[in-house]
């Protein structure tokens, strides 16, 4: 049975191969699939995605004299790709459907591409647990989608949780909207290249609140305000908005847009069966199929 979606983008073209993913996984992927003649396809979240491309020094990773941020090895590895023909294009996929021969992909924007083969390199980036009053006001004040929502605070004061480059896009294309956008970092500093930093602190509607802690999303039918503690000397406080935007990550692993199509770990990793069970067109990075990884140590499994 397939997998019902109402999107109005039909693509035309048809890959050889999605990489789901951009990072040292699906970038090394893309490397392999594009020398070898086949048409390839990379989508990814953010220009500084993942946990490599947050990483602000590196000087052991082989080959590569540093010291280096992790973005610029993102880059040099992407253009590696690039340059045997691998197609990179910016989307956050929210939904697959493999029923056909020819795969689907869909991403939150309403776009659908098409594949004979996806490999799953995305990563384990996702938040295992809620905030307070997220569940509840979602819908009703709370989004994970800035291109999606945005519209709908137009003139309203939002508050956007993020702490990274994805985070700060999203923010970004929110303030075009909104009156006043908070942009709540639970950390020290963003974990972002300083131009995107520099250029997102320039916004004359948003205000950046380092050291927050998030307590609680609160309203009545719909989202009212948020309340915070102020890490630096232990205030609690409640910001006055009426939508609130989380593109925060952890450590799950980012499969929940394989719905229930391959089978996964109560962990949510996909489950290892031997090249011999692998379907004909399903690949699957290391970090979405072991239990344990350590950043930079990503490599690509499966078989082409």
């Amino acid at each position: 049975m397939g997998v019902g979606f109402g999107l109005n983008y039909q693509p035309e073209e048809i890959y050889d191969v999605i990489v789901i993913g951009a990072g040292p996984s699906g970038s090394t992927a893309a490397i392999y699939t594009a020398r070898a003649g086949l048409k390839t396809l990379v989508l990814y979240r953010a220009e500084a995605d993942g946990a490599l491309g947050v990483t602000q020094k590196i000087e052991n990773y082989p080959g590569v004299p540093g010291p280096l941020s992790g973005f610029d090895l993102l880059k040099i590895m992407r253009e590696q790709a690039k340059s045997f023909g691998a197609q990179f294009v910016r989307g956050k996929v929210i939904a697959t459907d493999f029923s056909e021969e020819v795969k689907k992909v869909f991403t939150i924007d309403g776009r659908e591409f098409r594949g004979k083969a996806v490999i799953v390199a995305s990563g384990a980036m996702e938040r295992a647990n809620k905030f307070k009053g997220e569940e509840e006001f979602l819908g009703r004040g709370v989004s994970y989608c800035g291109v999606c929502d945005a519209a709908f605070f137009k003139d309203q004061p939002v508050a956007v949780i993020g702490e990274d480059d994805y985070g700060i896009e999203e923010a970004e294309f929110i303030a075009r909207f909104a009156s006043k956008v908070y942009f709540v970092v639970p950390g020290s500093k963003i974990k972002a290249p300083p131009e995107i930093i520099e250029e997102f602190e320039s916004l004359k509607n948003v205000e950046i609140l380092l050291r927050h802690r998030v307590l609680e999303i609160v309203g009545d039918q719909l989202v009212k305000g948020l309340k915070l503690k102020d890490v630096a000397n232990q205030e609690e406080k409640l910001l006055e908005v009426n939508g609130v935007f989380i593109f925060l990550g952890g450590t799950k692993p980012s499969v929940d847009f394989l719905m229930g199509q391959v089978d996964m770990t109560e962990g949510d990793c996909i489950v290892e069966r031997g090249d011999d069970d692998l379907r004909p067109w399903s690949f699957r990075s290391w970090r979405c199929s072991l239990h344990q990884y350590k950043t930079g140590c990503d490599s690509r499994r499966g078989r082409l």
